[in-house]
């Protein structure tokens, strides 16, 4: 696993900060919900809702982008012009 970021953060150095943190906590939510919904998928069990589980899987592949955007954006919002 790469480490950089968390490095960085934890650093003294002004970015990356909190919004960059906290957008990245929004994509890996996105990425366990997501883990759930393949290890649901294709099991016989849960074959009544595996359409349903489908689509959400989709949704959360969209949503993770934009966490991850703003990741790399929130450093240069505190960049001098």
């Amino acid at each position: 696993m790469d480490t950089s970021f968390v490095e960085e953060l934890a650093s003294a150095a002004p970015t990356p900060g909190g919004g960059g943190a906290s957008a990245s906590c929004g994509a890996l939510a996105c990425a366990l919900a997501s883990m759930v919904g393949n290890l649901t998928v294709g099991k016989k069990t849960y074959a009544q809702v595996a359409s349903d589980v489908s689509m959400r899987l989709e949704k959360l592949a969209a949503l993770r982008g934009p966490p991850l955007s703003l990741v790399r954006a929130d450093p240069e919002a505190f960049r001098p012009p």
